[in-house]
């Protein structure tokens, strides 16, 4: 009998050893518990407490992102002739219609390598051009006058020495001209077809200025709206002269909804500056 007690005895107190660790660990994750709730409440009650200021301080944060906007949203105004200039900026010397321009669904300015950026602009350049050698037909222009212009309409630092063409032969840098650009050679018959471009729309923050033409292209005195001369719009009878380019203005911007569009985009840092950007046809 004392035996059995005895044995009875070790099992009870080997059961207690092995109930006493689990215990032990309920009790360990109650603690976890409380200190997780303890948190959660100290938050909350720094929350409630402190409310007002923390919803204070995002409508402020949220008032002052607005005013941002508004003023990224500014509006300017342009007079048309320098919406006319901007536009004239960009123009390659071609006998026709600019196939660079009028025929090209886009164009992402900083895309363009040096030698596009100086064509895509060549219209202006060409006015530069002037006599290197007497009795030849060898003719330069100033580097200065590129680098000059190519800024004035890209931006700054946009400038990089390269050989172009304008359409009558390569311009090759020469240093012993003078500094300028050189090329030797003449240029073919004009083409008898016109185009000319119309300002219908705009639209100009300070970073920002779009300009939306509609065109038309002239064969002789056949409307066209392709280059292609596929698309006829109407014959233009007893017009020459200045009067036909006013007339095709004119037509251009009263049947605009019927005309294709080139959009122009130019961006500006400083809301005085605006560079060139690309543009979209709708061709």
């Amino acid at each position: 009998m004392e035996d059995k007690e005895i044995e009875t005895l070790d099992e009870e107190v080997k059961e207690t050893k092995e109930v006493s660790p689990k215990k032990k660990g309920n009790g360990g994750l109650v603690v976890v518990i409380v200190i997780l709730l303890l948190i959660c409440g100290g938050l909350g009650a720094f929350v409630f407490v402190n409310k007002d200021k923390l919803f204070e301080k995002d409508a402020k944060t949220e008032e002052k992102e607005q005013k941002e906007t508004k003023k990224e949203e500014k509006n300017v105004t342009f007079a048309d002739s320098e919406l006319e200039e901007y536009v004239n900026y960009i123009g390659s010397v071609s006998i026709g219609p600019d196939k660079s321009i009028y025929d090209t669904k886009s164009v992402d300015a900083s895309k363009l390598s040096a030698r596009e950026k100086i064509e895509y602009i060549g219209v202006n350049l060409y006015n530069k051009d002037e006599i290197v050698e007497l009795n030849t037909a060898k003719t330069g222009i100033k580097e200065s006058d590129v680098k000059e212009l190519v800024e004035k309409v890209y931006g700054p630092g946009t400038y990089e020495r390269t050989t172009f063409n304008l359409g009558c032969g390569d311009y090759v840098f020469d240093e012993s001209a003078g500094n300028k650009y050189v090329t030797i050679g003449g240029c073919g018959g004009a083409s008898g077809q016109i185009v000319v471009p119309a300002i219908v729309d705009y639209k100009a923050t300070e970073k920002k200025l779009e300009i939306t033409t509609a065109y038309v292209f002239a064969d002789g005195d056949k409307l066209y709206k392709d280059i292609e001369s596929k698309e006829y719009l109407e014959d233009v009878n007893n017009v020459s002269g200045d009067d036909f380019r006013n007339y095709l203005k004119n037509y251009a911007k009263t049947n605009k909804d019927k005309l294709n569009h080139i959009v122009y985009t130019f961006e500006s840092k400083d809301g005085r500056n605006y560079y060139f950007t690309g543009f979209t046809n709708s061709k």
